[in-house]
């Protein structure tokens, strides 16, 4: 089981993840292409910001990004792990090209500043008192404060995801490892091999033998093979 079924597991949650990631990395480059069509317009002629309007435009955008890059905070460490280890058994021209080793430095460090980033988010939130007047509010602030403080490092984050999709790739173009045999194959093999040893006339040869060592055949005593039925 854990030689067969478990690494076809581990496989299929590695891929699966990897999808995610190009999700991800597609839906923040959305929210980048939006926000650099509407920016400008939240300025006047002069590129002044117009009050409020940029400032809460900015917070949908922080907010849609974060919402892409939290996911990563709980698998993302063991995708940048499984690339790290993958990375010395690639090209090493295509690693240097791609800058693959830089792009998973900065892929850490966005995941270690989004986790400080949320740890201060969870202390606010678990000390607020639902019933307490205005805790919605300072909820919401705590929310917006969060998003902006991680801006950075989902942008990191989606800026440089896309070498896990292209190391995955070059992972999946590598010649497949020797396989080893497992415990049921080997032991099928060993019979196989016991079994083609006992070819007919080595059969014959140790009923010969087993016949010499036990004496004659028992003396029949009814004509009949089968035995007289009892009274």
């Amino acid at each position: 089981m854990a030689d067969r079924l478990l690494p076809r597991y581990e496989q299929a949650v590695y891929a699966a993840r990897i999808e995610q990631v190009a999700a991800a990395v597609t839906a923040g480059a959305r929210v980048l292409a939006e926000w650099d069509a509407v920016s400008d317009s939240l300025c006047d002629a002069d590129h002044w910001l117009l009050g409020d309007r940029y400032d809460l435009r900015k917070q949908v955008r922080d907010a849609e990004m974060w919402a892409q890059f939290a996911p990563f905070l709980d698998h993302g460490p063991a995708l940048v792990a499984h690339a790290e280890e993958t990375l010395p058994l690639l090209a090493p021209a295509e690693r240097v090209a791609e800058r693959w080793a830089y792009r998973l430095r900065s892929l850490r460090e966005a995941l270690d500043g989004g986790a400080q980033v949320q740890a201060g988010f969870q202390v606010v939130a678990e000390a607020l008192l639902p019933e307490r007047p205005g805790s919605k509010q300072v909820f919401a602030d705590a929310v917006a404060m969060r998003n902006a403080e991680g801006w950075h490092y989902s942008l990191t984050w989606m800026d440089n995801a896309g070498a896990l999709i292209d190391i995955a790739r070059a992972e999946k173009a590598l010649p497949p490892p020797p396989g080893r045999p497992i415990r049921g194959q080997r032991v099928r093999s060993a019979r196989a091999e016991a079994a083609r040893s006992w070819s007919p006339h080595a059969a014959r040869q140790i009923t010969v033998a087993i016949e010499t060592a036990v004496g004659p055949p028992a003396i029949r005593f009814f004509s009949s093979s089968r035995p007289p039925r009892s009274r």
